[in-house]
């Protein structure tokens, strides 16, 4: 997902408090289902998706504070409709891109930010440009496109912002490089990829040519270790956050894997995510959670 504005966070030591929440079941505005993906765009303006919402509203738009704005995107088959409605990224002109986790026919959905559909990106099969279930999106700095798919592909697919396939990495196993269930993408300023490759439980690094770099993570509930990591942000010191969604809480790194801090776990019940699935950043560092067990979004902030 894109991060763009002028924050400067340090690399190391740090802290994040709770700030506030918004959200319940329902499928009122404001209300969801199962809150999956989110986004935030250089507005700081906030788009969460439903993956099961089954609404005229799978995908709502939020100011920073989490007053509702808009909703957008019906529940069905076309090009324009969404069924599990799941990662969302947002590139540098506000246009929004969501994986549509149970319609690979229409892989990911572009959105104007005022609710317009633009077009949909992929279709269903294997190979090239093909999906069988689109779970994460990401954008880099020139825009481009990157869709991670599970299934019989297992991989990363890339697409220029006209939506013209570039390369795929990945494929499926436990190796270097390989994924089993590979959850969500990101790239760093430098256009290094990390990927969430939940089932194996780690983050991958990969260079902007797709050749695995490294990776980091095991499973276990210790610092740095994960169970079902799902989503993945990177901020402007290109510091890597990873949702640990069995462990309920969100992991912090440095740009090669080091431990940081982790937050999300601790504090009072309100202030505690039961199952941390997307995750974003706006520009004052403050981190966006979507909450997919409690139906909510929870929002961060960096303590200086």
């Amino acid at each position: 997902m894109l991060i763009s504005s002028t924050y400067n966070l340090p690399a190391y030591a740090l802290e994040f408090a709770h700030k506030t929440m918004w959200g319940e079941k329902g499928v009122a505005q404001g209300q969801f289902n199962q809150a999956s993906g989110i986004g935030i765009d250089s507005e700081d303006n906030v788009y969460v998706s439903d993956f099961a919402g089954y609404t005229t509203k799978m995908i709502q738009k939020f100011t920073p504070n989490g007053t509702f704005i808009l909703g957008f995107g019906t529940f069905g088959n076309g090009p324009q409709y969404f069924t599990n409605p799941s990662g969302i990224a947002v590139d540098s002109d506000n246009h929004i891109f969501i994986a549509d986790f149970g319609n690979p026919t229409y892989a990911v959905k572009e959105y104007t930010n005022n609710g317009s559909f633009v077009r949909s990106i992929g279709s269903f099969g294997l190979g090239p440009g093909l999906f069988i279930s689109p779970g994460g999106v990401g954008i880099d700095k020139e825009n481009n496109l990157y869709v991670t798919d599970f299934g019989e592909n297992t991989n990363v697919q890339k697409f220029d912002h006209n939506g013209n396939f570039l390369m795929s990495i990945g494929s499926p196993g436990t190796g270097d490089g390989q994924f089993n269930n590979p959850a969500d993408v990101a790239v760093d300023s430098n256009g290094n990829i990390f990927v969430t490759d939940s089932t194996n439980n780690r983050v991958q690094k990969f260079d902007p040519s797709g050749n695995f770099l490294m990776k980091f993570g095991v499973f276990g509930t210790g610092n740095g270790q994960f169970k079902q990591p799902i989503d993945v942000a990177i901020d402007l010191s290109n510091n890597v956050y990873v949702s640990d969604s069995g462990n309920n809480r969100i992991q912090v790194f440095d740009n090669n894997g080091n431990y940081i801090t982790q937050f999300g776990n601790t504090g009072s019940s309100h202030e505690r995510i039961e199952n941390p699935v997307g995750i974003a950043l706006n520009s004052q560092g403050d981190v966006y959670v979507a909450d997919g067990r409690d139906a909510d979004v929870h929002v961060f902030y960096p303590i200086p």
